[in-house]
């Protein structure tokens, strides 16, 4: 049986509530066997994380221990270098053997899927799984793109019937925390426990992290 694999990449610098519950949502809403964070090395197309890979990844750790169907996948780390999600979601996909993996993001994201390295290949590579605000939509020209237009599908039965390549939205996720903000709160030491896992403020405490 084809086996549903969510991946919801990203630098979680730090990871926050709000990641756990995009990947909680995704786990529910389109049924999957589970969901992979996975932390990114080295950015290509934003300025890099402001803590190293390690401790960005034991904090994911730390932060969904409880969360069944959830695990952190260190692919991304392993692999050094500029973390490109097209090549990530291949090894995936030839270790994975018979599955269909789903790219969970934000719709701010997904419109800028053209701008990725290789975005093209993604296509035949994985599902998307949008999450939007109530409010926010998809770029119109992202969506007329050849590669995308007639791919928007209505139901999760619908996404699966095919191998690759279709969309799914779902525009009531409104779980809406930024890691920046959470950063900026940090260092102002404020009070962050509904935004962070207790265990992730703990261990950011004790090892110094995000401090000015």
């Amino acid at each position: 049986m084809t086996s549903r694999i969510g991946v919801l990449g990203g630098m979680f610098d730090p990871v926050h509530k709000g990641h756990v519950e995009a990947a909680r949502y995704a786990l529910q809403k389109l049924a999957l066997d589970e969901l992979r964070m996975i932390p990114c090395h080295t950015p290509n197309h934003r300025r890099p994380a402001k803590i190293d890979p390690q401790h960005r990844l034991h904090m994911i750790e730390l932060a969904i221990r409880d969360e069944p169907g959830m695990q952190v996948d260190p692919i991304e780390i392993d692999r050094t270098g500029v973390s490109y999600m097209v090549d990530t979601l291949a090894i995936l996909k030839a270790n994975a053997g018979d599955c269909s993996l789903v790219l969970v993001l934000g719709v701010d994201s997904f419109n800028t899927i053209p701008q990725w390295h290789r975005w093209r290949q993604l296509l035949g590579l994985c599902h998307f799984l949008v999450l939007a605000r109530p409010g926010s939509t998809i770029s119109g020209n992202v969506i007329a793109a050849p590669e995308f237009e007639h791919n928007l599908v209505a139901s999760t039965e619908e996404l699966f019937h095919n191998d690759s390549g279709r969309i799914r939205v779902f525009d009531d996720f409104s779980f809406d925390i930024s890691s920046t903000r959470v950063r900026e709160l940090l260092a102002m030491k404020a009070d962050l426990s509904t935004k962070l896992d207790e265990n992730v403020i703990d261990y950011i405490r004790s090892n110094h992290l995000y401090i000015k």
